[in-house]
């Protein structure tokens, strides 16, 4: 028996009512892991005055090896001049986000997300 175009949709629809609060879960454990990968470098960066390309590095390979990002589309945008105390030190990961639908039609949201931080400087020269 053939099915019919309806019969079609309604089985894409299914299958995507049914994958969608797991792959929901997914793309907000992927924004997590983003923000402590983040904040857990901020904290390395607060001691060195700067970060430094070896946090840089270790922030990204974390992504890459431990939550298969791509690290291709990751973007890292931080501080690395040298900042003494008191002072600021901000930066960003840009991320890709993981699709939330099986059928990419459905997913009308940006392809991208961002965190940042901002922490104070220990460095002491």
């Amino acid at each position: 028996m053939s099915k019919t175009l309806g019969e079609w949709m309604t089985l894409f629809i299914v299958i995507n009512i049914m994958f969608a609060p797991i792959l929901a879960y997914l793309d907000s454990l992927h924004r997590e892991a983003v923000e402590v990968v983040l904040t857990e470098g901020a904290k390395k960066a607060s001691i060195e005055g700067r970060f430094t390309p070896a946090i840089i590095d270790e922030m990204k390979d974390t992504l890459v090896d431990r939550y298969n990002f791509d690290e291709s589309k990751i973007k890292v945008t931080v501080t690395q001049s040298l900042t003494p105390r008191n002072q600021y030190i901000e930066a960003s990961i840009e991320a890709p986000r993981s699709f939330i639908f099986i059928l990419d039609i459905f997913n009308q949201g940006p392809g991208t997300f961002k965190k940042e931080t901002k922490i104070l400087s220990e460095y002491i020269n």
